[in-house]
């Protein structure tokens, strides 16, 4: 049996210590024996120092073995031999608490060298914050891209950005602003993640940081791919009839080099180059009509803030969304809190509104979808808004969904492809965007997200 020595040495310190106490009593009460009752007390008296004498010692090892523990430090020795067996299997079990202590410390001092190796190598920068903005661990890429150091407080990121500290310190009331990009002096745009870890004292933010500057530069490549080939598919449709038309009409007058005479001109070759021409017109008018659009596009009005009252700023849309063909026959759901007041260009922000609504009515219309329904939602959250507008109309595509934004991109027949990319645009240089889900509804949903604090300076 384990501290076997130790439990028998306890039992008979405390027998002896009863037996005395009943002798004492008994001399003293009974016989009337006052100086053996005095002995026997004497004796009792020393048999409790004795046991207390006993676990003192015990308690100072321990007190010392837990006060190291506390302070981390597994050095304690105790004595191998007392003299003592109780007293040596108390030690003993210390001892071997110890050594479990010493080789779980080596196991964790092990695997944080590990991790701290693993994290250096990373290619992304990784720090971390405390409450008080004060960086605590950072690895060698975050000090690269950021310049931070362990110690430095996060308002050195200024010289990145002057609201960054406020973003990771989660003091500018974004929604969902769990990551954001920013573009420091050397020209980079990098992307800080934030991800809190919460302990019982304090939560740490751990800051993840990378460079997307390639990402963002091919995306851009990209967009400018797929514009010039729309560009140029528009551009062709309408110059190929108009040079093909006006080889045909020229054939009708020139024959072997030479012009016709003009009384060899019949009504028939007159008919067909009237026919010719306005071909030839509606296809130039079609270019001019392209070329408008492009230049509404390049050339987006300077925004006018001042403060607006959102939530009849959507009423008023709406009535004028009434204005539309149909637009009576849909249902309406609204979701819209009373005297939302926001800083923002009003014009600006009806025009994709009612582009929105115009989009969401003309698909519920085209494909004939039963019970047709259009949602509008307001939110704020500190300094930021979100407006959704959604429709149950059938789901876009994939393959479209990538190109929906993409300037002259269109799948109606008699569409410009203007609207959404300039609504986009329009919402970019108010410092929001427009971003296009489809949630577990089955709603497409099209959400214009503000922030008042990116408003450009």
């Amino acid at each position: 049996m384990l501290y076997k020595h130790f439990y028998s040495a306890i039992i008979l310190r405390l027998a002896i210590i009863i037996l005395l106490s009943v002798a004492a009593t008994y001399l003293f009460f009974e016989k009337q024996d006052i100086v053996l009752s005095i002995l026997f007390i004497v004796l009792l008296i020393g048999a409790v120092l004795n046991i207390i004498r006993y676990f003192n010692g015990l308690n100072q090892w321990i007190a010392s073995f837990l006060l190291g523990i506390e302070n981390d430090d597994t050095t304690l020795k105790t004595p191998k031999n007392t003299g003592n067996k109780a007293i040596n299997e108390v030690y003993s079990g210390i001892e071997r608490l110890n050594d479990l202590f010493k080789k779980t410390k080596l196991d964790i001092s092990t695997q944080e060298q590990y991790f701290r190796s693993v994290i250096d190598q990373s290619a992304t920068g990784l720090f971390s914050v405390n409450d008080a903005g004060r960086v605590l661990n950072i690895n060698p890429a975050a000090i690269k891209l950021t310049g931070l150091k362990e110690y430095y407080h996060i308002h050195a990121l200024k010289s990145i950005d002057k609201k960054l500290p406020d973003f990771m310190l989660g003091t500018s009331g974004k929604i969902n602003r769990e990551s954001a990009i920013f573009e420091n002096p050397a020209g980079q745009k990098l992307l800080f993640k934030l991800s809190p870890i919460h302990t019982h004292t304090e939560t740490i933010k751990l800051v993840a940081v990378s460079d997307i500057t390639k990402e963002l530069d091919n995306r851009e490549i990209d967009s400018w791919i797929k514009l010039a080939r729309t560009l140029s598919h528009e551009i062709m449709n309408n110059i190929t009839p108009i040079t093909t038309l006006s080889k045909v009409i020229s054939g009708y007058f020139v024959t072997h080099d030479k012009t016709m005479n003009t009384r060899d001109i019949d009504s028939k070759t007159i008919a067909n180059t009237v026919k010719g021409l306005g071909v030839i017109e509606e296809r130039g008018l079609g270019l001019i009509n392209f070329v408008e659009n492009y230049r509404k596009f390049t050339k987006l009005p300077e925004p006018h803030y001042k403060e607006v009252n959102l939530s009849a700023l959507i009423e008023s849309n709406l009535i004028t969304a009434s204005a539309y063909p149909e637009f009576n026959t849909i249902k309406i759901e609204k979701s819209v809190p009373k005297d939302i007041l926001f800083s923002t260009d009003e014009k600006l922000l009806s025009q994709v509104i009612l582009n929105l609504l115009k989009n969401a009515l003309e698909v519920l219309t085209i494909e004939k979808t039963v019970n047709p329904q259009i949602g509008i939602k307001l939110i704020k959250n500190g300094s930021s808004v979100k407006i959704d507008i959604s429709n149950n109309g059938p789901q876009i595509p994939p393959e479209i969904k990538e190109q929906i934004f993409v300037p002259f991109f269109t799948t109606k027949e008699n569409g410009s492809g203007i609207g959404l990319s300039l609504s986009k645009q329009i919402v970019l240089q108010m410092g929001g965007d427009i971003i296009l889900t489809a949630g577990k509804d089955q709603r497409t949903t099209f959400s214009i997200v503000l922030n008042s604090e990116l408003l450009p300076q």
